[in-house]
C-alpha cells in the first residue's frame, strides 16, 4: 500500500472496520422511526395484535433499506473518522 495518495498526497492509513456498528445505529432508528408513518395509517393498540403487525412491518422495511443502510453507514463512519486535507 502506498504511503501517500499519488494525486492529492493525503496519507494513507489502514482502517479499523467500525461500519457495522454504525450499520446497527442506523437499523435500530429505522425501526423506531417506522412508527411516524405506521400509526397514522394503520393505528396501533393495546388491545389487539396490532403490535406485532408493526414489528412485521418494522422488520420488513429494515430488509428491504439493509443494502441502502450499509452503503450510508460505510460512508459516515468514514466521514466521522476520517480528516481529508484540502489538495
Amino acid at each position: 500500500m502506498n504511503e501517500n495518495c499519488p494525486h492529492c498526497h493525503q496519507k494513507l492509513k489502514t482502517e479499523s472496520n467500525n461500519g457495522p456498528g454504525i450499520n446497527y445505529a442506523l437499523t435500530v432508528i429505522l425501526l423506531f422511526l417506522n412508527i411516524f408513518w405506521y400509526y397514522p395509517i394503520f393505528g396501533m393498540s393495546y388491545k389487539d395484535n396490532s403490535i406485532f403487525y408493526f414489528l412485521a412491518a418494522s422488520t420488513l422495511v429494515v430488509i428491504l433499506m439493509q443494502p441502502f443502510l450499509m452503503r450510508i453507514s460505510r460512508v459516515l463512519y468514514l466521514y466521522i473518522l476520517l480528516s481529508f486535507k484540502d489538495a
